[in-house]
């Protein structure tokens, strides 16, 4: 099978036990079912088939809109240039791209801005970074007080570099009294609600 070649720019960042790609799609496109990288020389490949996404829970990056997938490397070292094949929900062929791994430490305390708005039957939430630091955020849902869900959810969603948001559609109402919710993560499994006032 051909893939196709992708232009927009994709991430690779590497945290102590996964990697997160944030691959290119579109805003149609709600998730990522299949994963496949290794290095640019072929010595090895490594990867993934994922769950179907739910599709009335849609998250992505921008500027993009790039899509989250986690990834087990396996014990392999992600140096250099690596390649990367994954096909979207609905997709009828792959798509590629090549990634520098990028390490990094999130930060929790990076100061945020957010916006929601209706969407038909849901509410769609944007969440920018405006500070220096690296944040690596979760969930993010419009409430009028703080979520009683575990914050943890379905874990991280995106990492997000200074000026980058997070988009997250889902089913849902919208008034005036609400503000953002959003689950900060510092690393992958420890999290906290951080209100971010609209």
């Amino acid at each position: 099978m051909i893939a196709t070649l992708v232009l927009a720019a994709a991430h690779l960042y590497v945290l102590p036990s996964k990697v997160l790609f944030l691959v290119p799609a579109d805003e149609k496109s709600c998730g990522v079912t299949s994963i496949r990288y290794g290095p640019s020389d072929g010595k090895w490949e490594t990867g993934s088939n994922l769950a179907a996404p739910d599709c009335k829970f849609r998250t992505w990056v921008k500027p993009g809109p790039l899509l989250p997938a986690w990834s087990d490397p396996g014990g392999k070292a992600l140096e250099g240039a690596i390649d990367v094949t994954y096909t979207v929900h609905g997709a009828t062929k792959p798509l590629t791209a090549s990634v520098q791994p990028e390490k990094i430490e999130p930060s929790t305390g990076g100061r945020l801005a957010a916006k929601a708005e209706k969407v038909k039957n849901s509410v769609r939430v944007e969440v920018t970074n405006k500070s220096e630091k690296t944040v690596m955020l979760g969930d993010s849902v419009a409430a009028r007080g703080k979520p009683r869900d575990d914050c943890l959810g379905p874990g991280p969603a995106a990492v997000l570099q200074t000026g980058e948001t997070l988009v997250d559609i889902r089913p849902g109402l919208l008034s005036k009294s609400m503000n953002v919710w959003v689950s900060e993560f510092s690393d992958e499994k420890t999290c906290k609600w951080v209100e971010v006032r609209r």
